[in-house]
């Protein structure tokens, strides 16, 4: 699973929360399961804080601050020019007129989970979809794009595949049954 994980870091760092998540959720899942903290889990996130952050260093990225000023406040001509100057009030002004607008990923996203709780009693699937859940809105926190689905389509989509396997799991893999 970790290669899986190394996978998705290294694809889309931006994806580093859900990531470590579900490293966290696996050894809380654990830990309750038979009482001691997996050491591997721990190193496992650390690798992948490091990947994070060697990936940031090697591409030049100039940091949160600098892509949010230029795409939610003043789009400079050159994104490492002149230091961004916004304050937290400005960031809250823009997370409250953003919001209004994250209805149909609000919509669709609380739609699956609920749907995942209606058709599943399994708990480690309810608390994973509950962590996708919360990484939408942490995605939304640090990046709110609210109109732009697309940055938000990963986790709508893992929510969907979590939705079919609880149809498939509660119905028997959707095989028809002999008529007779």
């Amino acid at each position: 699973m970790f290669s899986i994980l190394f996978a998705i870091t290294f694809t889309r760092p931006d994806y580093l929360p859900l990531t470590l998540s579900y490293l966290l959720l696996t050894g809380m899942y654990g830990y309750f399961k038979e009482k001691k903290w997996d050491l591997n889990l721990v190193i496992q996130g650390m690798i992948l804080l490091a990947l994070y952050f060697i990936i940031i260093k090697a591409s030049g990225y100039p940091g949160w601050k600098h892509l949010f000023y230029d795409s939610f406040i003043y789009r400079r001509p050159l994104i490492s020019g002149l230091p961004p100057d916004f304050t937290f009030q400005d960031y809250l002004h823009i997370i409250y007129t953003k919001i209004i607008y994250f209805k149909r990923v609000t919509l669709i996203s609380l739609g699956l989970t609920g749907l995942i709780f209606y058709y599943s009693k399994d708990r480690w699937i309810r608390a994973f979809s509950i962590i996708v859940l919360v990484n939408i809105y942490i995605k939304f926190l640090i990046f709110p794009h609210s109109s732009g689905l697309r940055f938000f389509f990963g986790y709508i989509i893992l929510l969907l595949f979590i939705f079919l396997s609880v149809l498939s799991t509660k119905y028997n893999g959707f095989r028809l049954r002999k008529i007779a």
